[in-house]
């Protein structure tokens, strides 16, 4: 279960899986009877570092953090960039939004000497994304970045990678998100 809140939102969250979609889980999220009122109720996919996510894939555009925060060389997050449901790609009345590496092969790069191993990478290239089938006109999706890994001062090969990557909408009883790391080539 999910713990109360200190705010009084005392939530439960559905997670499905399914065997002819195996590269995503479904999320929901639901108040219970007793839960203060909710304005929203975030569920976020982190660790986009770890795969040094770069291009936020939108209808009309890719976005770099580089653009989003340029000169940013601190340990902590970045701020947060919003885009709006418009700026979202559309098949049918879904939103969609992907977001995938910037580097050839990830598995080539050099790490600094004071990274330490559990954060270099080890995967294949995947695009990482979020489908919300049913948007509320009011989604919005969040990206903030971070230039060194979580808990140390070791820079993240290639400068800022988008970390938190989640949609943010106006809260609704069961609402369904799905999120996928689908393979590429």
């Amino acid at each position: 279960g999910v713990e109360r809140f200190d705010s009084g939102a005392d939530v439960a969250v559905r997670v499905r899986f399914r065997a002819d979609r195996p590269h995503e889980v479904e999320v929901a999220g639901f108040a219970h009877e007793s839960s203060a009122p909710l304005d929203h109720l975030i569920l976020t996919a982190t660790m986009g570092n770890w795969a040094r996510l770069r291009h936020l894939q939108l209808a009309d555009r890719i976005v770099h953090p580089r653009d989003l925060w340029p000169g940013f060389e601190r340990t902590d997050f970045t701020e947060h960039a919003r885009f709006r449901l418009s700026e979202l790609r559309r098949d049918g009345d879904a939103a969609i939004v992907t977001a995938v590496g910037d580097e050839a092969d990830p598995l080539a790069v050099t790490y600094s000497d004071d990274t330490v191993p559990h954060w270099h990478f080890e995967g294949g290239l995947a695009a990482q994304g979020w489908r919300v089938d049913d948007p509320h006109p009011d989604l919005e999706v969040l990206v903030n970045g971070r230039w060194a890994y979580w808990a140390s001062t070791s820079a993240i090969p290639g400068g800022v990678a988008y970390e938190n990557f989640e949609v943010v909408e106006p809260f609704r009883q069961g609402a369904a998100f799905r999120f996928s790391v689908e393979p590429l080539g």
